[in-house]
């Protein structure tokens, strides 16, 4: 009688993706209800492609075992090592939305990402705080992703010699960069 590969496969999947994985992947999915985007913006333990993430969120919706071992590796992280996680959390397209309304050109404090916080508590990420969001503010207004800002994104920092960079290598998403011999 031949012995079932299922057990294997639980194993080798548990192996590789540790609780503090499926939690991100979890939340990450719950926020921008969109596998791709989590390939591509999210930093797992370790490097999982498309596939193995598509495979990861079907198996903790819909494999009684996987779902019910993962939930309980879950339940035994550590409340420092969840709000780590949650701060990880990707920005869902409503929470970009609501920031895009804080002009570029004005000069928000705090306080300005504080009072978003409370008049949209539906739509933020319950663990963003103040800071977080003029972080990411930050980020979206030096690359000139606010709908009131016009002209070029700002070019990238300095690479080496020998490396282009991003904004001007042609490339498409996950090809490595481009590389140019030195003079």
């Amino acid at each position: 009688m031949k012995k079932s590969k299922q057990p294997l496969q639980v194993t080798k999947d548990l192996g590789r993706w540790k609780p503090a994985d499926d939690l991100l992947l979890i939340n990450a999915v719950l926020q921008t209800n969109d596998l791709t985007s989590v390939h591509l913006g999210v930093k797992f333990s370790c490097r999982f492609n498309l596939r193995e993430i598509q495979e990861r969120w079907y198996a903790l919706l819909y494999d009684p075992i996987i779902s019910k071992l993962a939930c309980q590796a879950m339940r035994q992280l550590h409340p420092e090592a969840i709000a780590a996680i949650q701060s990880k959390v990707l920005f869902s397209k409503a929470e970009e939305q609501l920031l895009n309304k804080v002009g570029s050109s004005s000069q928000p404090t705090l306080d300005t990402f504080q009072e978003l916080l409370h008049k949209h508590p539906d739509v933020f990420y319950p663990s963003r705080t103040a800071k977080a969001l003029q972080l990411h503010w930050q980020l979206m207004k030096q690359y000139y992703l606010l709908d009131d800002q016009t002209g070029e994104p700002c070019v990238p920092p300095p690479c080496p010699p020998q490396i282009l960079p991003p904004a001007t290598a042609p490339r498409t998403l996950g090809s490595p960069l481009i590389l140019v011999p030195p003079r």
